[in-house]
């Protein structure tokens, strides 16, 4: 079972993740890499990129992420690294991959290669790397290119020892947008290329390919799946994404209709996963702030706990996207770690299924340190009571303090305590200190 981590931003730039990839870049920003390979032209792409290709992903991160209980790491990778599609694009992160695969392996972690991108792109997103529209099954030379991209990547990992016995799973294609692409030659690439994982990466068990389900329910997936697929040995997964944050009908909702989707999710992957084993590829603790509404901690801890639930019943496991961000924590596993959001382990549980807490959410937490519960119902009365609290203190601490101050020398300057101290309003003060 996969319990995984996207490296994204790494080799496939997204600027929502890595801002400060286009921050001295004036505006208008580069939305995409393909553009900004065409603003800054390929030598100050590539000084850029090397850069950041060096510091994004650390060992120490590598590490941190195998204690954390996880076993694999999903590599996006653009095809440009590959195949030259003379679109533009600035190549030269498969040393900074290799890197990465070797550090996985040190630290115990398989990895899953996937091909993030096409020539002409996919889907029209960023993380395709442009766009400038769904192009690519509208020039059959790209999905060739994209055939070649795949092959050259093969070839790649079974190059290198350590690479192959690392990785176990190749995503034929991230995300492909199946209303807007011509679904044959999609479908001929995907098939070509679970032939092509199988004949090129000679592993006992198999490596497995992994399908895109391009946005479509598990249903209109199941007339269309190989029978033959998975049938000695498990190959081929469908891979879903499952996010609550790009569907406006769901914007408003609370946290608790959020948990229910989550639920159903679950029962759904459940009921498909014996037509086709499904990995949930992608998924984060991104929330529309209805959800959220005020509770921050509690709401992503209960959101991430569901889905942990939910997402191994789709017989392949999971996989959180992404491993860091500069600014979006919600998105970022590590940061989320830190803020207790992902349980440690991961099964650990502190509400149960459902979402009800365990226990009643506390209403008595007297200070913003007071534990993992730092936002209580009633903090605003917990606030007054605890300021009086400690200014009724102080006025008595004062008043003794007044009382009991004792100097056997009369100060030769004035001092801020002859306004309150008892000694210096008692008339017996000055007479002993005339005598």
């Amino acid at each position: 079972l996969i319990r995984g981590v996207n490296i994204g931003g790494f080799l496939v730039p997204e600027f929502w993740i890595t801002p400060y990839l286009v921050a001295n870049i004036a505006d208008p920003k580069p939305t995409d890499y393909l553009e900004l390979c065409h603003r800054l032209g390929p030598d100050a792409t590539l000084r850029l990129m090397r850069a950041h290709w060096e510091s994004w992903v650390t060992e120490a991160e590598v590490q941190r992420l195998a204690k954390a209980g996880l076993t694999h790491l999903r590599v996006p990778i653009g095809h440009w690294e590959f195949v030259d599609s003379d679109e533009g694009y600035v190549r030269g992160g498969l040393p900074y991959f290799k890197r990465l695969v070797y550090w996985a392996h040190k630290y115990g972690l398989q990895v899953i290669a996937d091909m993030h991108t096409a020539p002409g792109s996919q889907n029209g997103f960023d993380n395709s790397g442009s766009t400038q529209g769904v192009n690519w099954t509208r020039d059959p030379k790209n999905v060739a290119l994209s055939k070649r991209a795949l092959q050259a990547m093969l070839k790649y990992i079974a190059s290198d020892p350590v690479v192959l016995a690392t990785i176990d799973a190749i995503d034929l294609l991230n995300e492909p947008l199946i209303d807007a692409l011509d679904f044959e030659q999609l479908w001929e690439y995907d098939t070509g290329g679970h032939t092509l994982v199988a004949q090129g990466l000679h592993k006992t068990p198999p490596v497995v390919s992994i399908v895109d389900r391009g946005f479509k329910d598990y249903s209109w997936w199941q007339p269309r799946w190989p029978r033959d697929w998975n049938s000695k040995y498990i190959d081929a997964w469908l891979d879903a994404h499952l996010y609550h944050v790009f569907d406006r009908n769901i914007d408003v909702w609370p946290l608790e209709k959020h948990l229910q989707l989550v639920a159903q999710n679950g029962r759904d992957l459940k009921s498909n996963s014996t037509a086709f084993p499904i990995l949930v590829g992608e998924w984060s603790l991104a929330l529309p702030q209805a959800a959220v509404n005020g509770r921050e901690n509690q709401a992503r801890r209960m959101f991430a706990e569901a889905q942990l639930d939910a997402y191994e019943q789709g017989g392949a496991g999971w996989v959180f996207w992404c491993f860091k961000t500069e600014a979006s924590p919600d998105w970022s596993f590590l940061d989320a770690l830190d803020r207790l959001w992902i349980p440690q382990p991961l099964s650990a549980r502190m509400f149960p299924p459902g979402g009800a807490p365990r226990k009643p959410y506390p209403k008595f937490v007297w200070s913003p340190a007071g534990g993992w519960w730092a936002q209580p119902k009633t903090w605003k009365r917990n606030t007054l009571i605890i300021g009086g609290g400690i200014t009724l203190f102080m006025a008595f601490v004062f008043k003794k303090s007044a009382e009991l101050e004792q100097r056997t020398l009369y100060p030769r300057v004035w001092i801020p305590s002859m306004m309150w101290a008892k000694q210096f309003k008692a008339s017996i003060y000055m007479q002993s200190s005339c005598d």
